[in-house]
């Protein structure tokens, strides 16, 4: 039979339990030393996260300084604006009332001249030896871009005749009524296209040239004689 020796206890002695002591109080300095890193670490966190909150609300102050001034100026541009309105609605105004002079005739004449020739061609409802049944005054109508208005038409089943009325009448407006408003109107009014068509031009006063010109184009004369009208339409032609 085999026996184990009995294993003995070594006994403490001074200089095992100070090694013991020794050892713990490294791993305790060891700790420490872990521990103030930790807080260091805590600490730069607070830190950054101070900064952080000083940035945001630095951000915050610059957004707000910018909304700001975005609606100063917005504000200050709405009050620039009203302010140009103002003054283009005035110059409007200005112009409106210094252009009732444009090409020789007021409105206040343009509307005197224009209800004179009307009244004459509806009591009689002829014109350049032709009889309407219908008269018009300020007729126009807007096709697209093409837009025409003509002082006062007549019309029946066969023909048209057109008056432009001026309270002075120039070489230009009879020129006009045969290269733009004529053919404006056929393209305005297509149910008038294959109507022979008459002009006439009536004016409280004519230029030089115009009663020579009328004739050569074969556009009837009105003109205000006395408390009636007088018509020269001996050399009017029908345009087709």
């Amino acid at each position: 039979m085999i026996t184990t020796p009995e294993r003995t206890e070594e006994p403490l002695t001074f200089e095992k339990v100070w090694a013991m002591f020794q050892e713990t109080d490294l791993k305790f300095q060891e700790t420490r030393e872990s521990q103030k890193e930790t807080d260091r670490q805590i600490q730069e966190t607070d830190r950054q996260i101070q900064e952080t909150d000083r940035q945001i609300q630095e951000t915050e102050r610059i957004l707000q300084d910018t909304y700001r001034i975005v609606q100063e100026t917005a504000q200050s541009q709405k009050e620039s604006q009203k302010e140009t309105d103002r003054i283009l609605q005035e110059t409007a105004r200005i112009v409106k009332e210094n252009s009732q002079h444009l090409g020789g005739m007021t409105k206040s004449d343009g509307d005197l001249a224009e209800e004179l020739f009307y009244t004459s061609l509806e009591s009689k409802m002829t014109f350049a030896g032709q009889h309407y049944d219908f008269i018009d005054r300020n007729f126009k109508r807007k096709l697209g871009a093409l837009e025409g208005e003509y002082d006062i038409v007549l019309h029946n089943a066969a023909s048209v005749g057109i008056v432009e009325v001026k309270s002075k009448a120039k070489t230009e407006h009879l020129e006009k009524l045969v290269t733009k408003k004529l053919p404006d109107f056929r393209t305005l009014f297509p149910e008038y296209r294959d109507y022979p068509i008459y002009l006439g031009i009536g004016s409280m006063s004519f230029d030089g040239q115009v009663l020579q010109r009328a004739k050569e184009l074969g556009i009837g004369i009105l003109r205000q004689k006395g408390d009636t009208i007088e018509a020269d339409t001996g050399a009017v032609r029908a345009y087709r």
